[in-house]
């Protein structure tokens, strides 16, 4: 007979990392399919890129609701209904018979997807403690660190073998095994709900509060700016790696793949330095390297551009590498050091920061698009600002005001 999980087992905490997964999953998945999107809806591709930073603004609104909401009703029946969401705009998607009913459809998504990350990190708090609660939360991060590694070699195949709308059919799938999980597995973690948690007042005064505090401006800049270089890579990318450098549906998902490798050595370097050097170095040592990336990639493709050809896919995969490993390193530091003085507010605080970072993202995609042409310049120039952004940031923010940690 099914009953819950255990809640100090493995298989706990391998559900709540692939409830974080959803979203990872759901802007990684189709992207070797977007090239193909724009003659299909006989659109361009700033409009198909619109499904990538209007997903990220779903994203980002609804990461100042579930917190509030699951502390009022619980977790598990706002992640179901979260989750139930998903599942349906991802059929929604399949079906989509225009670029903007698809734009429509990836909303939803987003309003569902942002409940297993949301929720899954706020079950983990209420589960775990101490030794315990980092050593989940690693294992949650090795399955969110899979997902963007995998999702797009899985993603070029279904697309190649099926066509696009297979991509949102696995999606939709994954949603409702996963929704099935989590109604027969998933114990209710929150036992002491508050009725008062999702009055507008007191929520407002927690974020004007840490709007104040300018080492949080600083940490929560940090994080914005680095995760935006890194979605600038996301959805420019299948369009540049195809048009100026020829990589197909198939072969961008390799290619992609190395970008993670990136990601997962800047965390795996993160994790044994940090109690050595200390959150304040770790940190920017990560902005250096996003910096470093960023402005190697464009002083690259500028090299390329004036010669007047393109260069080796690997010249730019290579300096994302770099810019990558930098933010595996900083996206860490920067929520530790963020959320450090407010343990009153760790919610408010990391309501906020999700929501700033997923906005920037939104933005940054939405100008991306919108500059693409024939060469890799307007998205090696977005990842070269951003990482600049990212330690100007540090150095003008948290250093001057003498926040760091």
């Amino acid at each position: 007979m099914l009953r819950p999980l255990a809640r100090d087992s493995a298989a706990l905490v391998f559900l709540l990392g692939c409830a974080i997964a959803l979203g990872p999953l759901s802007t990684d998945m189709y992207l070797p399919s977007l090239p193909v999107l724009i003659g299909l809806f006989g659109t361009d591709a700033a409009t198909v890129q619109l499904t990538l930073s209007v997903f990220l603004a779903g994203f980002a609104l609804m990461q100042l609701v579930y917190g509030p909401l699951s502390d009022r009703f619980g977790r598990r029946p706002v992640l179901l209904a979260g989750v139930a969401l998903y599942t349906l705009a991802s059929i929604g998607c399949v079906f989509a018979g225009s670029i903007e009913w698809l734009i429509l459809w990836r909303f939803g998504q987003a309003l569902g997807a942002c409940a297993g990350v949301v929720l899954g990190r706020a079950i983990a708090r209420d589960l775990f403690e101490g030794a315990t609660a980092a050593q989940a939360l690693s294992m949650m991060a090795m399955v969110l660190g899979l997902t963007p590694a995998v999702a797009p070699i899985l993603g070029g195949y279904l697309h190649s073998w099926f066509g696009w709308q297979a991509n949102f059919l696995a999606m939709a799938a994954a949603g409702g095994i996963f929704g099935f999980c989590v109604l027969v597995f998933l114990p209710e973690s929150n036992q002491r709900r508050n009725p008062l948690a999702t009055r507008i007042g007191p929520m407002l005064h927690n974020f004007a509060t840490l709007a104040r505090h300018a080492g949080f401006r600083g940490y929560v800049a940090c994080v914005a700016f680095s995760y935006g270089g890194m979605f600038a890579f996301i959805s420019g990318s299948s369009f540049t790696l195809r048009v100026v450098f020829g990589v197909d549906e198939t072969m961008f998902g390799y290619c992609f793949l190395l970008i993670v490798v990136g990601y997962i050595c800047g965390g795996f370097i993160g994790t044994r330095l940090t109690h050595r050097f200390g959150v304040d170095r770790m940190l920017l040592l990560g902005a250096g390297l996003c910096a470093l990336g960023g402005l190697g990639m464009g002083l690259l493709q500028l090299l390329a551009w004036m010669a007047g050809g393109g260069w080796h896919w690997f010249s730019l995969i290579g300096p994302m590498m770099l810019f990558t490993m930098g933010v595996g390193l900083t996206m860490p530091q920067g929520q530790a050091g963020g959320l450090q003085p407010f343990a009153h507010m760790a919610g408010a605080a990391a309501s906020l920061m999700g929501f700033v970072q997923m906005s920037v993202a939104a933005v940054t995609g939405i100008a991306v698009g919108h500059a693409l042409n024939d060469t890799a310049l307007p998205l090696s120039i977005a990842v070269a600002a951003m990482g600049v952004a990212t330690l100007l940031s540090y150095l003008l923010l948290i250093r001057r005001s003498g926040a760091a940690v």
